[in-house]
Order: C-alpha cells, then structure tokens, then sequence
C-alpha cells in the first residue's frame, strides 16, 4: 500500500490541468480538459543481450580460426552460467581486410584481416544478466551493447497506469467543475501523449472501458503489478532488487462533459 501511495502521490504532483473551455463550434457542449501523468518502474524478467566479437589475424584463415576459438570459449562460458545453447544466436558474420592509407601517396598497406559476429543471447533469468555483463567487460575481445530488458507483466503494468493517469485527470477535472460551478459529466475523450511510453494511446471508442469503478480500483491492479504482498502491507516486495528496471512513463489527456 505504501509503494502505491508513493505512485499517486507522484503522479498527482507532476499533474497540469487545462482551464474550463468550450466544445467545438458545432456544438453547445461544455467540456474541460485536463492532464494526468504517472511515472513508474517494473523489475525486469528477463532480457536479450547482443555481443559483438572481433579478432585479427594475418591470414584470412587464420582469422576465421580465431574467431571459431572465441565463439566456442563463449558457448562454454554461457552453458556454464546455466544459459542453453538453444538460447544463443548467431548473427552478422564477416570477415574484411584491414588497411593503412594514411601515408598519404595513394597507396594502401595491408594490416590484417578482421573476422566478426555478433551473438545474440537471450536470458530468462534476469539475475545472471549482471555477472555475464561484467564478465565480458573483462574480455577485450567481447563488445556487449546495453541489454534489451524485458518483463512479462509489462501490458498489465501498461494498462494499469494508463488508468491511474485517466483516474488522476477525473479527479482533478471534478475539483475544477466544482470550483467554476458545473457538474463533471462523462469523458468524452482521452489519448495518450507522448511521455516516453510506447504504449498507444486510448482514444474514441476504447475509452468509455475505462470508467467509474474502474478508475478507482487501479490501486490493486497496480500493487498487483508490483508484487505487493497483501499479508504485508510493510513489505519492500516491489522493490526491484538489481537495477535492471524498465520505466513505463505515461500522460493523459482526458476531456470531459460539463453539466
């Protein structure tokens, strides 16, 4: 319950309301358009990880054998970590000689040739992510690109979030028909907006699914995203325990009828 509070409590701070404004031109219909945004982080589940190889050598097959050694040490070192042949990829490769034109007088000197690849590695368990990192870091020659990190409650969260951004503009769209003496009517329409989200935005026909009580009961679909333990309310459950989080940042605009 303290995790949700702490969501709510953020996303109403970071809240901006629009003024009352009438509808369009064609239409005697009162409206008022407010914006609900929530920020919040989901432990990741798993993640896919590209790393790109690269070795030199003289000859062209010396190169490729080289290159042959390092992919097989890899697959040793994966399967030791409990990563599964089956989970690995291999992707991109190629083999180009290395040359040196900088003297300048139009000739070219060969250095080498360069045999690469790039394998791509997918990890179910989120938890070997971080030593594998730090594994190829220690070998000059692993390049490893930032992981692709991945949740499997990821369109649960996404939803969730979406209707507390929505829940947010009613309840501030109701103080401000309150203050300029109108009664909040129904939504007419929302979308989401760019936030950082990729997640589309709610809009016409979908909207009227996310309503009345609805609205009001994303506290458990969120303590549900979370991980919250119901028979702890003090648990720190929903803290990501590594720092391999995904961030779902989400703004509505929501207008609603005026009464």
């Amino acid at each position: 319950m303290k995790k949700f509070l702490a969501i709510v409590a953020f996303a109403a701070a970071t809240l901006v309301a629009l003024p009352l404004s009438a509808a369009d031109s064609n239409s005697n219909q009162r409206s008022i358009t407010t914006m609900g945004t929530v920020n919040i982080t989901i432990p990741a589940d798993s993640a896919k990880l590209s790393v790109s190889l690269s070795v030199l050598d003289q000859t062209l097959e010396g190169s490729n054998s080289r290159l042959d050694e390092v992919l097989a040490a890899l697959q040793v070192e994966l399967k030791a970590r409990g990563i599964p042949e089956k989970s690995v990829a291999l992707k991109n490769r190629d083999v180009r000689k290395s040359v040196d034109d900088s003297n300048g007088k139009g000739g070219r000197m060969f250095i080498s040739y360069t045999s690469s690849a790039e394998v791509v590695i997918s990890i179910d368990d989120i938890s070997k992510l971080s030593p594998l990192i730090t594994y190829l870091k220690l070998h000059e020659e692993y390049g490893s690109s930032y992981p692709e990190l991945r949740s499997s409650k990821i369109v649960e969260a996404k939803n969730a979030v979406l209707a507390s951004a929505l829940r947010i503009a009613r309840d501030k769209a109701e103080i401000l028909a309150k203050e300029g003496g109108a009664k909040l009517g129904m939504l007419l329409n929302a979308t989401e907006e760019n936030a950082g989200s990729s997640y589309s935005g709610i809009t016409g026909g979908n909207v009227d699914a996310i309503n009345g009580s609805q609205l009001y009961a994303v506290s458990n679909s969120i303590a549900g995203v979370l991980g919250n333990d119901d028979n702890d309310n003090d648990s720190d459950s929903a803290t990501p325990t590594s720092s391999h989080v995904i961030s779902i940042n989400v703004r509505i605009r929501a207008t609603f009828a005026l009464e």
